[in-house]
């Protein structure tokens, strides 16, 4: 082959490669943006969007069509409708929330769980942090977004007299390379962990001690959710900060 040919050739693989790959990242990026822009999604979670981002954070954990996600204390299904549009007809969204709504025939979550269209991929599981079973290898993605600290919780049914089971639980039911999300309101440099119950807030240290305990890895953080101007002496339900608390983002990959 004449080297002119040869050079033309490598040429177009090269401008291929590059063309397929801005498409593939494009399709990705509708995907999300359809996801956010479902016109199906309840109103006051679509207010929210703006002071939480789940765009930036869904694509940052890298949730991709066909997979399983875990959305741990999923209430009010913030995340889950939109999760259940990126996963798609070939993926499953499993919906946690306490052991007592499983018992209650009004619990409004579950109604439009069953009532809605785009979240007929979701599926509600019930159970306490202490008691939650999952099986093994079948996660993708677990995210826990705003209810770390409830593992410190002081109150019945909530926290937990030890972490490291609850997240033995999660490593186990992750498959390898799979991502856990972890998302919560920031407690001062140093604070305890009793800032659980106190603020509703836990240190990141805190987690990141949890976690690496627990033989996580931390594969990244984002700090768009972070707010120099919080006051973390307040309680997070404070009106003077409620919904503008300053939040740390952490991705944990669970080792193969």
């Amino acid at each position: 082959m004449h080297l002119c040919n040869m050079k033309s050739l490598n040429l177009f693989i090269i401008l291929s490669f590059t063309c397929v790959s801005m498409v593939s990242a494009d399709t990705y990026d509708d995907i999300i943006s359809k996801a956010l822009n479902n016109p199906a999604r309840a109103a006051n979670n679509v207010a929210r969007d703006e002071s939480r981002k789940p765009g930036e954070i869904i694509k940052f954990m890298d949730v991709q069509p066909g997979m399983t996600v875990l959305d741990m204390v999923s209430n009010g299904g913030f995340y889950a409708e939109i999760l259940a549009s990126v996963v798609g007809d070939e993926g499953r969204i499993i919906a946690h929330t306490f052991a007592p709504a499983g018992m209650d025939p009004d619990f409004a979550y579950a109604e439009y769980i069953r009532s809605s269209s785009h979240m007929k991929n979701v599926v509600p599981i019930y159970a306490n942090f202490a008691d939650l079973d999952l099986k093994e290898n079948t996660l993708d993605r677990v995210f826990l977004v705003q209810n770390y600290h409830d593992f410190y919780f002081d109150r019945p049914g909530y926290g937990v007299d030890d972490v490291q089971p609850v997240l033995a639980m999660f490593r186990k039911a992750l498959k390898p390379s799979g991502v856990m999300a972890i998302i919560d309101h920031e407690a001062s440099s140093g604070a305890p962990s009793t800032s659980g119950t106190t603020l509703h807030r836990i240190s990141s240290d805190i987690v990141k001690n949890d976690m690496q305990a627990a033989g996580f890895k931390l594969s990244g953080s984002l700090d768009i959710l972070m707010n120099n101007n919080d006051d973390k002496t307040k309680s997070v339900f404070d009106p003077a900060i409620r919904g503008k608390s300053s939040r740390f983002i952490l991705r944990y990959i669970s080792p193969d």
